[in-house]
């Protein structure tokens, strides 16, 4: 995958500020094609635009998710499948993080005053992957 090979070359080229960069750079590109992608898929700028966003680029990363549990203030997604632990060994923790920086910033981008965080990582041993999702109700 071009995006692993980016991140390790960085990491030895720049060291950890190339890795820092990186990870800003991935979340500044979240934000710039936040409404794009969510214009492309038709979707509202809400919760569900949101999870709806970010299951669509989890597909792009090679990462199968879903929804689990939804309601007006927050929405659960489960990753069970990604390249973590499999075939693509140089796919690491900073290669989660830079990604979950990407996802910050498609949030952010679509809804400000939302929250992005996971709960479980499968690099920490979790089974799955648990990003949730919040809103404060206040626009």
């Amino acid at each position: 995958m071009i995006y692993v090979n980016t991140l390790e070359i960085m990491q030895e080229k720049y060291g950890k500020d190339g890795v820092n960069n990186l990870n800003e750079v991935m979340y500044n590109i979240g934000i710039g094609q936040s409404t794009e992608i969510l214009e492309m898929l038709d979707l509202e700028r809400d919760l569900e635009g949101c999870a709806y966003v970010l299951l669509a680029m989890h597909r792009v990363f090679g990462i199968k998710s879903k929804i689990v549990h939804k309601d007006n203030h927050k929405i659960v997604i489960h990753a069970r499948k990604c390249r973590w632990g499999g075939h693509l060994t140089k796919w690491n923790v900073r290669t989660c993080l830079s990604i979950d920086n990407y996802e910050a910033g498609l949030i952010e981008g679509i809804l400000p005053l939302s929250k992005h965080e996971y709960t479980k990582r499968r690099s920490r041993g979790d089974d799955v992957c648990e990003l949730v999702i919040s809103f404060s109700g206040n626009s």
